[in-house]
């Protein structure tokens, strides 16, 4: 039955459009933004070789990108498949970014967040940093909101080993006007997920709880105020150690999708959330994995993108799309990639009916479908 599953395969990707980026050899560390007109961003890290690296982005015009422009460089950058960049547009059309940098003198593994604003074409100012002249700890994992108005992140605890999350806002100016913890103990390394609903905020990260749970929580800004944790759905996933695979979460008005990675119990499953209450409520997880999940999914919208393993060494992004009502529709093969770390971690938008699925493969890929043929 092997030939029936290459011609799926075969199938699966001549579906897609390959849409490659004006990204350099050895590119990675990619993400995507949506604009509050609908227009897609797409940024990453490029090797500078004895100047470092830079951060650059480039605009989704609807059937090529425009030509890359740089935010920043620098040659003592943290750059790591897990923790990387982001971009994000306000809605006055203000543009944010932010990246990770080391101190000058650090020999160890310490470094910090810089956010910045863009003036004008080029020109980029910071505008909020945390954790930079730190030695041997870290800050990272910032996930800002969909329309650049805030961010949460981890930062490091006061109590040893130990990571917090925080929420910074950020004006229409840009500039940071609070920045408080939102729980106390949370997973060391997980990406974190945040956005925005009619009722408040929603934010999602893998959390730390005692005898070494890590299951995903959410909290609320609602009524001026930030909610205690509650754990999204109990798995049970019990690692003494950080997986290093957070949550994704999507929200259009009051439905919002929320997917995630667990092993508990010894069975890896990639699982959604959906909810129709803007997150107060949600229904049965589902399960949208093929079976035998490498994790790290990516949501928009009613698509769902992850990683599954076809081999020790290889894997597949793999893409489905989720019914109203809950119906799973047949997974669609993006794109064969090496296993472990080197696709890094996928991501998805939507542009009118475009679906754009970005991964790694020696260097940042773009794939593009029509939500209409799936």
């Amino acid at each position: 039955m092997k030939w029936i599953a290459l011609l799926s395969i075969g199938i699966s990707l001549a579906l897609a459009e390959r849409v490659d980026p004006p990204t350099g050899p050895e590119s990675g560390m990619a993400n995507v933004a949506t604009g509050p007109d609908g227009s897609v961003y797409l940024s990453w890290i490029e090797p500078l070789g004895p100047a470092g690296h830079a951060l650059k982005f480039s605009q989704w015009t609807g059937h090529a990108w425009s030509p890359a422009e740089e935010v920043a460089r620098g040659n003592r950058w943290f750059v790591n498949w897990a923790d990387f960049p982001a971009v994000a547009v306000q809605p006055n059309g203000l543009m944010v970014a932010h990246w990770l940098t080391r101190p000058d003198d650090a020999d160890k593994y310490g470094y910090g967040i810089r956010v910045a604003r863009r003036d004008s074409p080029g020109k980029w100012t910071q505008i909020f940093g945390k954790n930079l002249d730190e030695k041997e700890d870290y800050a990272g994992f910032l996930s800002f909101v969909p329309d650049g108005t805030g961010a949460v992140y981890l930062a490091p605890s006061p109590v040893e080993h130990r990571k917090t999350l925080r929420y910074v806002s950020l004006d229409g100016q840009g500039h940071a006007i609070d920045d408080r913890e939102l729980d106390v103990d949370v997973c060391s390394c997980c990406q974190t997920a945040v956005v925005k609903t009619p009722g408040g905020l929603l934010a999602a990260y893998r959390d730390h709880q005692p005898g070494e749970i890590r299951d995903v929580a959410l909290v609320r800004w609602t009524a001026g105020t930030w909610t205690a944790p509650r754990t999204a759905h109990p798995d049970g996933w019990k690692i003494n150690g950080c997986p290093t695979d957070g949550p994704a979460m999507a929200a259009i008005g009051q439905r919002v999708s929320l997917a995630w990675f667990t092993r508990a119990h010894d069975t890896p499953r990639v699982q959604l959330l959906q909810s129709t209450d803007g997150g107060t409520t949600f229904g049965p997880p589902l399960r949208v994995d093929d079976g035998n999940p490498l994790g790290r999914p990516a949501v928009a919208a009613d698509v769902v993108v992850w990683l599954e393993k076809t081999s020790v060494e290889k894997a597949e992004v793999r893409l489905r799309r989720i019914t109203p009502d809950g119906r799973l529709r047949k997974s669609i093969t993006v794109a064969q990639v090496p296993g472990g770390r080197a696709p890094g971690v996928p991501k998805v938008a939507i542009a009118g009916n475009q679906i754009l699925v970005v991964w790694r493969d020696g260097a940042v890929r773009v794939a593009t479908f029509k939500k209409s043929d799936l």
